[in-house]
């Protein structure tokens, strides 16, 4: 019986190499899991970038107090920027972003694959192949469409489509009614002029002020509908303040520090 023992206990593995099959199996089915979790991981991270599209280069284009500036971005748009605005321009995962803090500027959108949007004061504006100036003041955020469409959208209201030669004023809470728009008026600031068309004297205020550092008030509320008509030196804001009270029931008041306050005569 010796030989026939010693050639089955050659044929089968004993209880210690049994054991140890059992731990190397053990660890390959823990390699495997942790190769399917980590690929799952990477998959899920992938995913939850591609949604949350994160901004990967961001950089802040302004200009001063009187000054304007045309620039070509890296994607090959084009962007004016009036006085004293400020844009943050963000390179993100599927989208191209932008944000006009304050200011006004005019785009021309290269075409792409990523959608380009530009954001302000709780106000959306989504290009759909166009050129569009955008307004942002303290009177909320004005879009004025020069070539194609776009798509306005508020943090409250839902998209409104705008076509070529419309505008619209817009706030966080809500969008204004759809407007004809005169898009040579829209950007004469490009052409260093101030443009109004019986626009109301507090409306034409907030135009000079982006001209000037020092605060230009209204003193008083009767005034504010007042309406102004012609074109104007944006260059020589000073001059304007100084012929309103020849063309409106007005007075002005300069302050030592540079301030200014329109009131009634």
């Amino acid at each position: 019986m010796e030989p026939f023992e010693q050639a089955l206990k050659a044929r089968v593995p004993s209880r210690s190499e049994l054991l140890a099959e059992a731990k190397a199996f053990s660890a390959r089915q823990r390699r495997r899991k942790q190769a399917v979790s980590g690929s799952l991981s990477v998959l899920a991270l992938g995913v939850g970038l591609w949604f949350a599209d994160p901004a990967w280069r961001s950089e802040e284009l302004r200009t001063s107090v009187g000054q304007s500036e045309s620039l070509r971005l890296a994607d090959g748009s084009r962007v004016v920027l009036n006085s004293a605005t400020t844009l943050h321009v963000e390179s993100r995962l599927r989208s191209r972003q932008i944000e006009l803090v304050e200011g006004e500027a005019t785009f021309t959108v290269a075409h792409g694959p990523k959608p380009f949007t530009v954001r302000s004061q709780g106000v959306s504006v989504r290009d759909i192949g166009t050129a569009f100036n955008v307004r942002s003041d303290r009177r909320g955020v004005s879009v004025t469409v020069l070539e194609g469409t776009v798509a306005v959208s508020s943090s409250s209201s839902p998209e409104q489509r705008l076509e070529v030669g419309q505008q619209i004023n817009a706030t966080r809470s809500s969008l204004g009614q759809v407007q004809t728009a005169d898009a040579a008026r829209a950007i004469a600031w490009q052409h260093g002029k101030l443009s109004f068309d019986g626009t109301p004297l507090q409306d034409v205020l907030a135009d000079i002020q982006r001209y000037r550092a020092a605060p230009i008030r209204l003193g008083d509320p009767r005034v504010a509908g007042l309406r102004v008509s012609g074109e104007f030196d944006s260059r020589a804001v000073e001059s304007l303040i100084d012929l309103l009270p020849s063309i409106l029931p007005v007075r002005v008041s300069r302050q030592p520090d540079g301030s200014v306050e329109v009131s009634a005569r």
